[in-house]
This record gives C-alpha cells, structure tokens and sequence, in this order.
C-alpha cells in the first residue's frame, strides 16, 4: 500500500474493495477505523483515535476517512497506520503501513 501524507494538510485515507475473504463478497456494513502512531507506537496527537472511515454508499467495499490537517506529524519521520475492520463474526480484519509524510513545496 502506498500513499502520500502533507504535513498540515487535511489528508484522506481510504480502504478500497474490502472483501470477505470467506464469502468473496464486498463487505459494505463494517465499522472501519484508522489510527496513526509514531515510531515509537505511541498515538500521534491532534486527533482523535480511532479515526472512522465511513462507507462510500453504492461503492464496492470502499470506506474513506480524513486524517486532519493538525496531527502532529513531522517532514521525513515515520509513522504506521493501523487499519482495522469489523463486519462481525469471521469477517474482521487489521492493516498496518507505514508512511512518510512530506511538506508541500511550492515551485
């Protein structure tokens, strides 16, 4: 999985075509969630955690959320997302990835 993160920049985060790995199915009913940490684990502070990603209506499994624009995040340093899904019984899944934000530069 790859993204781009801005530094002091609303950012969006979205699971795309969540799937039941049983069923085969998309999955549009799950409470989905994200929360960021630094690499130490400890939460990024400037928001609050977990973070819902909300279901995209007549999508394919796609759920989409917004990282706000004053997490404390710093240019070059790493940090991990961690994803988590729940549709119920056998239908739960986690995610984890890391990522580097970037401030934007002007040209």
């Amino acid at each position: 999985m790859t993204c781009i993160v801005y530094v002091a920049n609303t950012n969006l985060i979205e699971v795309v075509g969540l799937k039941s790995a049983i069923e085969g199915s998309y999955v549009n009913d799950a409470a989905v969630s994200v929360t960021v940490k630094d690499a130490s684990g400890t939460n990024v502070s400037g928001q609050t955690w977990p973070a819902t990603l909300a279901y995209v209506a007549s999508s394919d499994g796609l759920y989409r959320g917004i990282l706000e624009d004053d997490l404390a995040l710093v240019d070059g340093a790493q940090y991990y997302a961690h994803v988590e899904a729940d549709a119920g019984a056998n239908r739960i899944g986690h995610w984890e990835f890391a990522f580097t934000p970037k401030t934007r530069r002007g040209s």
